[in-house]
């Protein structure tokens, strides 16, 4: 079966980028002259800039051209360091980035709001769609680079009447308050996940279109009931996932 013209000028392209011919923050070709080039239509060569945009391989900057995508440099986050009850850790910490490159997390914006329980949230913490939750945002930045969303939803029976809802951060951290308030964590759940970014995250994380957010749901558990939903949300090109258990040779070891 022959393959569609956009997809051949697509090859072509991505062939020049892979090779070199085509460097970073080269810019590509105009549309007139990818027409002229491969004799085809201004709708064709758009399907086929989109295709490489969906890639990762170009982005398309407003009234300056389509030019060449770099190479990402992605960090790994830990998703678990530490067994035992997590009473004392911040949201901000439960990841961290480990590996050689010795950049760190910067926090770069911290915000606090009262919003409407999503269906999505509100089945996680086991209320009612549209019941009010204290949401805690954090955005965290790697040399300048946009790196996490953290989102920590609590309750508003739990957290209403508490530094939770208020702006600033919470020294102590959020887990060690709600134990403090009585509800301590018994444990936590994790899942994975990815999905294309909404507005909020395409935004932040300045993404082009067909880059994917990875997002780790963290419910903590008290005995009897969900006291606070944690997503954290990663640029899908810039991030590694990793789970260590056990004991292993320290030459082996990521951190």
């Amino acid at each position: 079966m022959a393959q569609a013209k956009y997809q051949q000028i697509a090859d072509r392209l991505r062939e020049q980028i892979t090779g070199g011919a085509l460097a970073p923050d080269d810019r590509l070709p105009s549309e007139p002259d990818l027409i002229r080039e491969y004799d085809a239509s201004r709708n064709t060569v758009r399907l086929a800039l989109a295709l490489l945009t969906n890639q990762g391989l170009v982005v398309t900057r407003q009234g300056l051209g389509t030019f060449v995508l770099g190479p990402t440099k992605p960090f790994t986050a830990l998703l678990s360091r530490v067994r035992g009850q997590p009473s004392g850790s911040h949201a901000s910490l439960a990841m961290p980035v480990v590996g050689p490159d010795k950049s760190k997390p910067e926090t770069v914006r911290f915000v606090v709001e009262t919003v409407p329980a999503t269906t999505s949230v509100a089945a996680k913490l086991m209320i009612e769609r549209g019941d009010p939750v204290i949401v805690r945002r954090t955005m965290q930045n790697i040399d300048d680079l946009p790196w996490l969303l953290i989102n920590s939803y609590f309750p508003m029976d739990l957290a209403g009447d508490t530094a939770l809802a208020q702006a600033g951060l919470i020294p102590q951290g959020s887990i060690k308050m709600l134990a403090d308030l009585g509800h301590e964590v018994a444990g936590f759940a994790d899942e994975i996940g990815a999905r294309m970014p909404d507005t909020r995250e395409l935004e932040f994380f300045r993404l082009s279109t067909g880059v994917p957010v990875i997002v780790v749901n963290r419910t903590s558990y008290s005995k009897d009931r969900p006291i606070r939903l944690t997503r954290y949300i990663y640029r899908g090109d810039r991030v590694r996932l990793a789970h260590v258990e056990g004991s292993i040779p320290a030459q082996f070891r990521q951190s």
